[in-house]
């Protein structure tokens, strides 16, 4: 099994751990830098969600021993591509970690053909774009967050200007970046940590409520 078929692999026991043994006990396996532009359009539209994450050297030096077919410890353009063609595949049932919500409702969003996959100083980048799958209009409470909801993968925005907008209406809306507290939201919930809430599809929620989220406030 290689590293990133291991990306897949669902994250219960984490997500236990971080409830019953304290936040120290969840630790995802893959870590990347990561950077997000809302680009916007003059008429006030979100018209793309660009990405990009960097990943950290151990993970990439784990992803050239799977991925170096001809072993010259560089990946190549074919290498590239197979990996382009697993991440593409893998994350699709995941929106590529994109959750964009209105007013508190979930907003749906069309995926591109492939993430595009490159390798520069010793670190694995991936990156692309996703739009809308319907008009976005900057209007009301508009909130996107970029997470693996099974916690295997941690997207780290190191700074707020990391989540940013861009285009045409920069300015129209107030621009907050909101990093939860886990204890915070640990005790929020603390009520319904019981042994069903790790049974059910919705523990993905966890991830939702934890993760880095870009809000705007337009009026």
């Amino acid at each position: 099994m290689n590293s990133l078929t291991m990306w897949r692999l669902p994250a219960m026991a984490a997500l236990a751990g971080l409830f019953f043994s304290g936040p120290a006990s969840a630790h995802p396996h893959v870590f990347a830098e990561a950077r997000l532009e809302i680009d916007t359009s003059a008429d006030g539209r979100v018209t793309e969600l660009r990405n990009v994450w960097r990943f950290d050297e151990v993970f990439s030096a784990s992803v050239i021993l799977d991925f170096d077919e001809n072993a010259d410890l560089k990946l190549d353009a074919g290498e590239l591509a197979s990996i382009s063609d697993m991440v593409t595949q893998s994350l699709a049932e995941f929106d590529y970690y994109i959750n964009v919500s209105v007013d508190g409702k979930d907003a749906a969003i069309e995926l591109p053909e492939a993430i595009k996959v490159d390798y520069q100083d010793g670190q694995l980048l991936m990156f692309f774009a996703v739009v809308p799958a319907k008009e976005l209009r900057l209007n009301g409470k508009i909130a996107v967050g970029v997470f693996d909801p099974t916690m295997y993968a941690a997207l780290d925005f190191i700074n707020d200007e990391d989540m940013m907008v861009t285009g045409g209406s920069t300015g129209r809306c107030a621009r907050q970046v909101v990093r939860p507290d886990p204890d915070e939201i640990i005790a929020q919930n603390q009520a319904s940590l019981t042994e069903a809430f790790f049974e059910t599809t919705q523990s993905s929620d966890l991830s939702k409520l934890l993760a880095t989220r870009l809000e705007l406030d337009c009026k």
